[in-house]
C-alpha cells in the first residue's frame, strides 16, 4: 500500500467515527436537556482531539509497517489526516448554493452568469472570408517594424 492510501483509509475512518460520535453526543445532550447544547463544544472538541490523535497513531503504525515513514515525515501524516477530514467535512456545504450556510465561501460553487449568457448569438453573421481578406487581417495583426 502507498502512504496516501493508508492516510485516506484512516482519514475516512476518522471522519466516520467523529461524525457518529458527534451525532450520538448531540442526541444525548438534547434528550437530557435542550439547554445543555450550550456546552456542546466543551464535549465535542476534546472528543475530536482524542480521535485525531488515535487515528494519527494508527496511520503512523501502519505506515511504519510498510516502511513508508522515515524521520520527521510522521508529522505529515497528522497534516494529511486533518486536511482529508476538513475536505470531507466541507463537502456537504460546498454542494449548497446558499452563501450564508457556511463561512467557508471558497468552497461554494458560484458563477455570476449562465454559460448561455456568455455566448453571443452570431448566427446571422457571415463567417466565410476569402483568402485576400484573410491576408489583410493577418497583415494588420502583425505590422512590419522597419
Amino acid at each position: 500500500m502507498e502512504k496516501f492510501e493508508i492516510d485516506i483509509k484512516w482519514g475516512s475512518y476518522f471522519f466516520i467515527a467523529n461524525m457518529t460520535i458527534s451525532i450520538i453526543i448531540v442526541l444525548l445532550m438534547f434528550l437530557i436537556n435542550s439547554y445543555s447544547l450550550i456546552y456542546l463544544y466543551d464535549f465535542l472538541i476534546p472528543v475530536f482531539i482524542i480521535q485525531l490523535i488515535y487515528f494519527t497513531v494508527k496511520a503512523i503504525i501502519e505506515n511504519n509497517k510498510y516502511d513508508l515513514n522515515k524521520g520527521f515525515r510522521k508529522i505529515f501524516v497528522f497534516v494529511r489526516l486533518l486536511v482529508f477530514y476538513y475536505l470531507l467535512a466541507m463537502f456537504p456545504s460546498s454542494t449548497t448554493n446558499d452563501t450564508n450556510s457556511s463561512i467557508f465561501f471558497l468552497f461554494l460553487p458560484y458563477r455570476k452568469k449562465d454559460i448561455s449568457e456568455l455566448v453571443e448569438d452570431d448566427s446571422n453573421r457571415d463567417d466565410e472570408i476569402t483568402l485576400k481578406e484573410f491576408m489583410v487581417r493577418l497583415k494588420r495583426s502583425f505590422p512590419e517594424h522597419n
